[in-house]
Parts: C-alpha cells; structure tokens; sequence
C-alpha cells in the first residue's frame, strides 16, 4: 500500500489530482491510499509519518507550502515531497527543504503518471532498507541505515537512532537474522553495532557517532576489525 496525503486548500485542484491518482492507481494495478488536508496547519498537527509520498500546495492560507515544508522535515526527513503551484519558478524553493520534484496546475495526467513511476521507483529501493517493529505505542516504522546501534535488555530490543530510541518485546538473535550482514556486527553478548557509525575502537570499547561507548568482547575483536575494515573499503 502506498500513502499519498495531498495538502491543498481548493476543492476542485485537490480532487483533480487526487482523482488522477486513482486512476494512476488503477491503470497501474497498484494499491494507493490518499488522504486530503485544506489546512497545513491540521495536517502538520496531525501527521505521523505515515505518508510516502506528499503533495504540497505553496499558496496556503494559513501557512505557505514552503514553511509548512520546513516544519515537516524536522520531524520527516524521508518522505517524498512534490510542491503544486500555479507558477513553475515558485517551486525552485522546494530545494531547501528537499522536495523530490514539483508539478504545475492544471495538473495533467501524463506529468502525474511519469512523476508517479519515478517516486515509486525511489520508494521500492527504500523500501529495502526500512523496518516495521510493534511497540506499546502502536507499529514503529524507520530505516535501518539510520540506526546507530541495537541493545538487548531483559528480553527487550532497544533501536538507538540519533534523536530517539525506539524499544519493542523480541530477542537479539532474531533481530541479527533481519540486518545486513555487511553493515552491523554483533560485538557483544547484548549489543549490535551499525559499522557506518562507528568512529574509533579502543580495544574493548567502541566509540560510535555521538559518543556512546559499546562494549566488545575480547572473542569478536579480531573479527570485528576485519568486518569494520571491509566496510570502510567496500
């Protein structure tokens, strides 16, 4: 299932697109959801990260599509981002907050279905390398790439990423057969490190982006020097 939220305060615009999206959708035999907001200001407020892709009015009333951007990337960096404006030369704006491409109004059904293969395409390369865990605050969805480490405590699995930490019930063990064997290593009994972040080694600490410290075990630290060094030469 692939998630579209359009944002975009005219009735007749929003369902133009959102209707050729459906018939993208059908004609392409995929399954797209959308969701429609005439307000950026209730749909920052409301947004979970939950979208693939998101189209975005610049001309808001409340808020502009180009702030209501900046806001979103702070807590999204990843999804894909098209603004929809009257006036191509408003959208050269998108590239500070990363817009993936822009589509001018009158939306028409060949730009849609050539912007749509083209994000899709981006999506199912990305989609390799997310991760879906249940926690007690519902299904966490993030990228493997951007997790630091991963620690086991008492039968609870702990995703260290850079701003937050996200813990679900499971096993280490089961979590190491879901990684890329190539980019994490198992350096202790309790603990499994992304090589991308590891900074320094000290021979029984590895120091990683931001500071923390993850023990190695004397056994493994052969193995991981030889796993870190491939890493960085691969």
């Amino acid at each position: 299932m692939i998630n579209i939220i359009v944002v975009d305060d005219c009735p007749s615009d929003a369902q133009l697109l959102i209707s050729l999206i459906h018939k993208y959708a059908e004609e392409s035999g995929r399954e797209i959801a959308v969701r429609h907001y005439e307000s950026a200001l209730r749909f920052l407020s409301e947004y979970r990260s939950d979208a693939d892709i998101i189209f975005m009015d610049i001309e808001l009333p409340d808020i502009n599509g180009i702030m209501a951007s900046g806001k979103l990337r702070r807590t999204d960096g990843d999804v894909a981002l098209v603004f929809v404006t009257n006036l191509a030369h408003m959208a050269i704006s998108g590239y500070a907050v990363e817009a993936s491409d822009f589509i001018v109004k009158p939306v028409h059904y060949y730009r849609l279905s050539a912007l749509m293969n083209k994000l899709i395409k981006r999506l199912e390369m990305k989609g390799k390398d997310y991760i879906s865990v249940v926690t007690n605050h519902g299904v966490e969805r993030f990228r493997l790439s951007q997790v630091l480490y991963i620690e086991a405590e008492a039968h609870r699995i702990t995703y260290h990423l850079a701003e937050r930490s996200i813990t679900y019930s499971g096993t280490l063990s089961a979590c190491e057969k879901a990684l890329p064997q190539d980019s994490f290593f198992r350096c202790f009994q309790s603990f499994i490190v992304n090589l991308r972040y590891v900074l320094s080694c000290t021979g029984s600490e590895i120091i990683m982006v931001g500071g923390d410290k993850i023990p190695l075990s004397r056994a493994k630290r052969k193995q991981f020097m030889e796993a870190l060094t491939r890493y960085m030469h691969g």
